[in-house]
């Protein structure tokens, strides 16, 4: 079976829903082929910086997220013991035009998938969907799909198709024959959600310990009746992971009470990591992978984007919203120039390739997070005298200021956006499904 399509979206995640909601919201078709036979709300938690949030904002989806989110006051870093080391405000807190949010991922993902549906029709994806193979033909780029819900296969053929199929990426591997596997770090992140007393004010997210032995904690959800809050945690350890690993694969269980026993220490006054991770109804690993950043996304009528063209380590909660700014550029571009896709494609990619290549790369040089490393070796040459913050402020300042300018969030970027009209009228549907207990 074959169809055209102006343009196939591959990989209906956070970047391929922004993406063709953006493309829809600017006047041109598209349709988006996932793999998963049904889409279902996936995940643990994930963080929405303020740039991520404006671009949602002006797809008119803030008041839908703002009922399913917690709206985040500030990041604390803190020391091995739980010492405070920086509390930094986040988004609005932090003088900024947008907030910075905290979400069940299975919500956001929701909250995109409704929105397609609702405004462009049942049409705009297409389940079950995974690419075999791409060739590139003149005007067309022609795709090869299984089908996985009725068998067979399925031909879409395109104008143009956007990869947005995450760490391991078909669309890549198309491009990129005998590319090496993604780069592991030697850190292990074990994931969950737990129902808990909330964490401080109900609304801050804590990073705790050093880069190979750390606990990240933050809310999800707003308490419920009972007074519980849902806490994503992450629990992050260096060690060496077998070839049994599937890198990519988020949804891994392993051993809760294993893992608990390797965070028994990490019992602080604001929270209980060991016992978080015994009452979660599930518990996920993940090696911390990335790729080496690449010099090109971008090949005639087929483009990279989020996870596909540059995966980064989870640091700095920046791998979302950084998908969100390629969706908002690609899509700005093809509308710009929607009758030669190569040249919008090509535009894309001089707009972003260079920003968010300089995020992986200050990811993985531990980005925000070096607080941690300067404060663990001010504390192993000797205590602070009395009074006498761990870090002074700065250098604070030098690290936390350079990350935002790094990832585009500064308060000042922010501001010369915030005036953009919305591309789609703010409305309250009704609340997307929470996935989960």
């Amino acid at each position: 079976m074959s169809a055209l399509a102006p343009i196939v979206i591959v990989g209906g995640g956070i970047a391929g829903l922004a993406t063709a909601l953006g493309l829809w919201a600017r006047g041109v078709p598209c349709v988006v082929a996932e793999s998963a036979r049904e889409i279902v709300p996936l995940g643990v938690g994930i963080n929405l910086l303020p740039h991520g949030v404006r671009v949602l904002t002006e797809l008119g989806l803030a008041e839908t997220l703002a009922e399913v989110s917690v709206e985040t006051r500030a990041i604390e870093y803190r020391s091995r013991d739980g010492r405070l080391i920086h509390s930094d405000p986040r988004g609005r807190h932090a003088g900024m035009a947008f907030p910075q949010l905290s979400i069940h991922r299975g919500n956001l993902h929701t909250v995109l998938y409704r929105a397609l549906l609702d405004r462009h029709g049942d049409d705009a994806i297409r389940p079950g969907l995974r690419l075999r193979s791409l060739e590139r033909r003149g005007a067309f780029v022609h795709a090869c799909f299984e089908d996985r819900r009725h068998g067979g296969e399925v031909r879409l053929d395109a104008e143009g198709l956007i990869g947005a199929d995450g760490v391991m990426s078909a669309v890549r591997a198309a491009l990129r024959p005998g590319e090496p596997p993604p780069r592991g770090s030697g850190i292990v992140m074990y994931r969950g959600l737990s129902w808990a007393r909330p964490m401080l004010d109900g609304r801050t997210m804590v990073i705790a310990g050093v880069h190979e032995h750390k606990a990240v904690l933050y809310p999800v959800r707003p308490p419920r009746r009972d007074g519980l809050q849902l806490i994503n945690w992450v629990a992050e350890h260096g060690e060496r992971f077998g070839g049994d690993t599937a890198a990519g694969d988020w949804n891994r269980p392993v051993d809760r009470e294993a893992v608990a026993e390797r965070f028994a220490h990490d019992r602080f006054d604001f929270a209980d990591v060991p016992a978080l991770i015994r009452s979660a109804e599930v518990c996920l690993s993940y090696p911390m992978v990335d790729r080496d950043p690449i010099d090109a996304w971008v090949d005639g009528r087929v483009a990279l984007i989020g996870d596909a063209a540059h995966p980064m380590y989870p640091i700095g909660a920046n791998g979302s919203s950084q998908a969100l700014l390629d969706a908002e550029a690609i899509a700005e571009c093809v509308a710009a120039s929607p009758q030669d896709l190569p040249a919008a494609f090509a535009a894309f990619q001089t707009r972003r390739l260079e920003a968010a290549n300089a995020v992986v790369l200050a990811n993985r040089a531990r980005g925000p997070e070096k607080l941690l490393q300067l404060a663990d070796e001010r504390l192993a040459a000797g205590e602070p005298a009395a009074g006498e913050p761990i870090l002074s402020g700065e250098t604070i300042d030098a690290v936390t200021m350079a990350y935002r300018r790094t990832a585009g969030f500064e308060r000042e970027s922010l501001e010369a956006m915030a005036t953009r009209p919305r591309l789609w009228p703010q409305t309250r549907p009704s609340p997307a499904p929470r996935p989960g207990p």
